[in-house]
């Protein structure tokens, strides 16, 4: 059985095995996908036009772009009339593509990405709060052999979906699995919890992993890549300078990427202020550039600037060449240059709760500023005997490589590591769903309109209580010190300017 992915973001963006996308009977599709049709697409007045001719199913098949499947599906050129009306449509094609669809490299399982649909152009953006519960329902009543990821690019559409979610939709994920990611999701939702990503995470994307990148370069350089049991540096040393000045357009051909895998998404979406990667690769930035719309640094690209979030990619940056930490002699150069750097993670390590995804703890630089960060913890007068953060294991071989008395791990096993490697990526929807709706802004569709239509008797009682605070507060309520910060609270559950304007 296929799982329900969600995620805020760009679903051009996503790594996945194919898209499904509406049009209408004209072939008129949004422009905003642009990027994943031809270049040469034609716009006809403020809609692109796409040709070809559907089967049985309502679905045309588009010329590929990159190594994804656009498929639209037709919907009525007026709209349409009632909520379940569009997710009849599109499960229709959802079933012909699913079956058309042959199991990837990236993925155990397909991957289809989807938007919301029936919500814009089709005529039903008043009541999308009633399509995300047919769509929500029909996936538990009717799931497909493939996942599916619903890519939401509106942040209160984002929130809805996640309050309508329910603890059932995750019987791939046992009681421990589950109440881990419930806690781990109330950490982030608390500012509590920072992120620490490995390589792993980007694989989903078509990203090699440390082995198979040296196996890369190494056959870039027309060479045999040396063993790796002295360590990735010392393997990589004779690879770079045998590639010379081949090694910068090597590495870029082989990690510069354009899309980001599920994971990546799924980790955006818990809006954690503080986040480090030892990839070169760009895909979190691409994630966080769709989900953090007020914007983020990239360390040491960028400095940091109070109050946003940032990432520290600490091995280096491919956008940044000179910075990435490969072989021997960039490892060296790192220990003196970077010693700033490493430090921020051990003050991560000391100041919150952090959680390592898919990263492989046989890095000896890592094991030493843990060891420091231990031995602090450990002369402290007012010692915690709770673990400084946890580790995602995928298989037991890989939690049993964890040598960190401080820190948790959780293993996903399953049949295999492609088999662990889904499971992971469940549990962080589990985790991003327990964040979201322990987050202060959970709710932040509340006072929109446009999905009054299916709100909870409860969501009702206190939107009806809050518009009656907001059409009864005078002129002498509005001048009180304290109206801002109600204004700002409105504004955080959905209130739009035009009822605020007479409070600002």
């Amino acid at each position: 059985m296929g799982h329900l992915f969600v995620a805020q973001g760009d679903l051009t963006k996503l790594a996945c095995d194919a898209i499904v996308i509406p049009c209408d009977e004209k072939l008129n599709v949004n422009k905003a996908w642009m990027p994943i049709l031809l270049a040469d697409t034609p716009m006809v007045g403020p809609w692109l036009q796409i040709t070809g001719t559907a089967n049985a199913y309502g679905v045309i098949d588009l010329p590929v772009v990159g190594s994804r499947r656009v498929c639209a599906f037709v919907s009525p050129y007026a709209g349409y009339s009632a909520p379940n009306e569009p997710v009849d449509r599109l499960w229709t094609a959802l079933t012909d593509v699913d079956q058309r669809l042959e199991r990837g490299a990236r993925r155990p399982r397909p991957l289809i990405g989807i938007p919301l649909v029936g919500t814009g152009d089709g005529g039903l953006a008043r009541r999308r709060g009633e399509v995300i519960a047919e769509l929500l329902e029909r996936h538990r009543s009717e799931p497909l052999r493939a996942d599916l990821a619903l890519i939401l690019a509106d942040p209160r559409d984002f929130a809805a979906v996640q309050t309508r979610r329910e603890p059932r939709d995750w019987p791939e994920l046992d009681d421990v699995l589950r109440a881990t990611a419930d806690e781990l999701g109330r950490l982030a939702a608390d500012k509590e919890l920072s992120l620490f990503l490995g390589a792993g995470v980007s694989r989903p994307a078509g990203l090699p992993g440390w082995a198979d990148l040296l196996e890369l370069l190494a056959r870039e350089a027309g060479t045999e890549c040396p063993p790796l049991e002295d360590g990735f540096e010392k393997a990589a040393t004779p690879i770079k300078e045998k590639l010379g000045a081949d090694y910068v357009p090597a590495m870029q051909k082989l990690v510069d990427a354009r899309e980001h895998a599920v994971g990546h998404a799924l980790l955006a979406g818990l809006r954690v202020d503080q986040m480090v990667t030892t990839n070169f690769d760009p895909c979190l930035e691409l994630a966080l550039e769709s989900s953090h719309r007020s914007g983020f640094r990239v360390l040491a690209r960028e400095l940091a600037e109070g109050g946003k979030p940032w990432l520290l990619k600490l091995h280096g940056d491919i956008r940044q060449p000179e910075s990435l930490v490969l072989d021997s002699e960039d490892v060296e150069r790192h220990k003196q240059d970077g010693a700033a750097l490493r430090g921020v993670v051990q003050s991560l390590l000391l100041t919150s709760h952090l959680l390592f995804v898919d990263f492989s703890f046989k890095d000896e630089d890592f094991l030493n500023l843990a060891e420091a960060v231990t031995k602090v913890r450990n002369s402290a007068v007012c010692g915690s005997s709770q673990p400084v953060g946890t580790a995602l294991a995928l298989t037991q071989s890989d939690a049993d490589s964890v040598d960190l008395d401080d820190l948790g791990t959780v293993v996903m096993l399953e049949s295999g590591p492609d088999d662990a490697a889904r499971k992971l990526e469940i549990f962080l929807d589990r985790l991003g769903w327990a964040a979201a709706t322990h987050h202060p802004v959970a709710a932040e569709y509340l006072l929109d309109g446009r999905y009054e239509s299916a709100l909870s008797d409860e969501d009702r009682r206190l939107r009806d209580l809050l518009s009656e605070l907001m059409d009864r507060a005078d002129a002498a309520t509005r001048a009180s010190s304290g109206w801002s910060r109600v204004a700002s609270c409105l504004r955080d559950l959905g209130a739009g300017d035009a009822e605020l304007a007479a409070s600002t």
